[in-house]
């Protein structure tokens, strides 16, 4: 899987490793388009994937492997929203 992290996502990512929480994608909640991906501190369990990225251990939910080819991790700071945000890659 292609996992795409831009330069401020990777910075805030860098920040929960020194707390040495885990850092685990998988959908957080669904919306009238479809499934709602976020971030979140859990553990690896049943078939979830670790990607190394960037000297960063991402954990990828089992429900995503193989239903995209890739995430795009992005973090944004604005008015309306501060956090990450997760997009799937299908191409």
């Amino acid at each position: 899987m292609n996992l795409n992290i831009t330069s401020l996502a990777k910075e805030k990512l860098l920040k929960l490793k020194e707390k040495n929480e885990p850092i685990k994608i998988k959908i957080t909640g669904y919306t009238w388009c479809g499934a709602e991906l976020g971030i979140v501190s859990e553990k690896q369990n049943g078939k979830d994937e670790i990607y190394n990225v960037d000297n960063l251990d991402i954990i990828v939910s089992e429900d995503l492997n193989g239903a995209v080819k890739g995430l795009k991790v992005d973090y944004k700071e604005g008015f309306f929203k501060k956090g990450f945000e997760v997009a799937p890659l299908f191409k």
